[in-house]
């Protein structure tokens, strides 16, 4: 019996497409390795209900280069996480007792509840469990005081088998056409060869030497934890907590605003810009070019005094010298409450006896600044114990884990910002994104985000500040000041620096209907612990600028408030803070300087 002709032809055909078919089952492998997702257990994740009992909290510890969330249980606690999986994920995850404990993890489905493990534990360890396919929860209970580091679940890739045995027979597809003469299919496996190798002895060296990366690649990994070389700008005094290093001389580099870094707007929203620039401080640990014992106004203050996101000739102590032939000396340091202020008076700036000593109160965190620092000083959260981190991204696939990953998107990140921009239709209407609002005001689009914590506290109460330990800490480190001040021939002033959501509230409020803004407040609330009505921030957004301004008043201190100078620069148009950042720009510096300039009579 005679073959059919075909059969030869159909042979060949399938010997050809063989190879091919291989190869994409291998490619596929590699797109699922990649692709895994990886998603964080939060218990204050936006839009995931989370059921818990007993004393839970989510915390972010800083420990060395790497920040890890932690859950922290104490006594008899529970928490139950919802999880809807269509494929087999597995649950990875740190457990640290303190003292004897014991715990219990439950996978529950329709109803069903499973005992995934129960153990006592005494030392800290790590656990990988298989966890079910299925929609349900997953559970976590504890007797004792247990700390879960880094809670997650991994997509698994159950078809492994599959992709193995499609290589193996690549292998051997491959040997026999190299051994049979074809140099086409030697030369490209060669190369495949080359590149996989060296991709794999660069990853691996990249994560060793991964704190001497340039900054902008640490910096586009701080969402996944990388801290970054903390030690080299900041130094723990027993007297002030944290404070910066004297006489540096590093550079600062960044492209997201901690809105945005700290996670509470998606980095699609933002638009990142590259800002770079040396910071020094003098022999003191101040942003100054030298110390100076002859100056003319000492200026005390937080983050927007020592200005750490901008270069220092922008900074209003800097422009403030500029605008008026005063010297102005830059004594603040971000993180500074009232208190850390005062100390900074009474070690540096008494024996100077300057003119004018104006302290930059802000609005924002100054209250919970100083209720922090009080309890640091009473013993409670000692810094060098345990720094607090960020905020990490919720979910992440594996690909985003590889540095080789972010520095291609590092990399890239020009043109992909370029081409989004060339793709933006002009802004006619105002429009709210996932956190960030662009609002068309006087011909020009303001883009700006507000931070949650900050939007909560501008909606507080004035009965509630009122009763605060912070005010209370406030009101008297106030006081002291202004006495030690006197003392010393120097004029206290307090110049108070309104919260950006204090500041661009109106516009977000006349742009949007009522609806609308609801909606955009509700996306903020999310990551607070209240829900949050748009009547409670209309009706006490400025509260806190009232009660300091009364207060000043009667204590006799000169006041000066930012806050309607910065609104009018707004309402025509003009940005005085970075867009997904808590801080101002360069003209919310240079809007203060000329504010206080006029205000101690020294406008040029």
């Amino acid at each position: 019996m005679e073959s059919s002709p075909a059969a030869p032809a159909r042979a060949t055909f399938f010997r050809k497409l063989w190879p091919s078919a291989l190869l994409l089952i291998c490619l596929a492998g590699v797109f699922d390795w990649l692709s895994a997702e990886t998603r964080r257990l939060y218990l204050d994740e936006p839009g995931i209900p989370v059921r818990h009992s007993g004393t839970v909290r989510q915390h972010f510890a800083l420990q060395g280069d790497r920040v890890i969330p932690q859950i922290i249980m104490r006594d008899d606690a529970r928490a139950a996480f919802p999880l809807q999986t269509r494929v087999p994920w597995r649950l990875q995850l740190g457990v640290k007792p303190k003292g004897a404990a014991s715990y219990e993890i439950y996978r529950t489905r329709k109803g069903a509840r499973q005992l995934l493990v129960a153990e006592e534990v005494t030392k800290a360890e790590k656990r990988a469990l298989a966890i079910p396919a299925g929609d349900g929860e997953l559970e976590f209970a504890s007797t004792g005081a247990v700390t879960w580091l880094d809670p997650r679940v991994v997509r698994t890739v159950f078809l492994w088998p599959l992709y193995a045995a499609a290589a193996v027979a690549l292998m051997v597809v491959i040997f026999r056409r190299v051994r049979a003469g074809n140099t086409r299919v030697a030369e490209w496996s060669m190369l495949l060869l080359v590149v996989g190798g060296l991709l794999l002895i660069v990853e691996p060296l990249l994560r060793k030497y991964r704190l001497k990366l340039p900054p902008v690649i640490i910096a586009a990994r701080t969402e996944l934890g990388l801290a970054g070389q903390q030690d080299a700008r900041w130094i723990e005094p027993e007297r002030y907590k944290l404070r910066l290093r004297p006489n540096l001389n590093v550079y600062s580099e960044w492209r997201y605003g901690d809105i945005t870094r700290l996670g509470y707007i998606p980095r699609e929203v933002s638009t990142p810009r590259l800002h770079r620039y040396p910071v020094r401080t003098d022999a003191e640990g101040f942003r100054n070019a030298a110390v100076r014992e002859e100056i003319d106004l000492a200026a005390l203050g937080d983050s927007f005094t020592d200005g750490m996101t901008s270069p220092a000739e922008e900074l209003w102590p800097a422009r403030l010298e500029q605008l008026t032939g005063r010297a102005v000396q830059n004594f603040g340091t971000g993180g500074f409450g009232p208190q850390q202020a005062h100390y900074v008076f009474q070690d540096y700036v008494a024996r100077r006896r300057p003119r004018w000593t104006v302290l930059a109160f802000y609005a924002g965190n100054d209250l919970q600044d100083a209720e922090a620092f009080d309890r640091w000083e009473r013993g409670e959260n000692r810094v060098r114990e345990e720094l607090t981190g960020w905020r990490l991204t919720p979910s992440f696939r594996r690909s985003e884990t590889l540095y080789l990953w972010t520095l291609l998107r590092v990399a890239t990140a020009p043109l992909a910002s370029r081409r989004r921009g060339e793709g933006e239709r002009p802004v006619e209407q105002p429009q709210f994104d996932r956190g960030m609002f662009r609002v068309p005001v006087a011909g020009q689009v303001l883009q700006f985000a507000f931070f949650p914590p900050n939007l909560q506290r501008a909606a507080t109460p004035r009965a509630e500040l009122e009763q605060s330990t912070g005010w209370q800490l406030t009101r008297a480190t106030l006081a002291k000041l202004k006495a030690e001040c006197e003392e010393n021939g120097s004029r206290f002033v307090l110049m108070l620096i309104p919260s950006k959501e204090q500041v661009y509230w109106p516009v977000a409020e006349q742009a949007l209907p009522p609806a609308a803004l609801q909606e955009a407040v509700d996306f903020s609330a999310r990551f607070n612990s209240a829900p949050l009505r748009v009547e409670e921030v209309r009706e006490h957004r400025l509260t806190l600028p009232a009660l300091v301004r009364e207060f000043c008043a009667g204590e006799g201190i000169p006041f000066v408030d930012l806050t309607d100078p910065l609104q009018e620069q707004v309402a025509t148009g003009r940005e005085v803070f970075f867009a997904d950042d808590t801080h101002w720009n360069a003209t919310g510096h240079d809007i203060a300087a000329r504010a206080l300039a006029q205000f101690l009579g020294l406008t040029p």
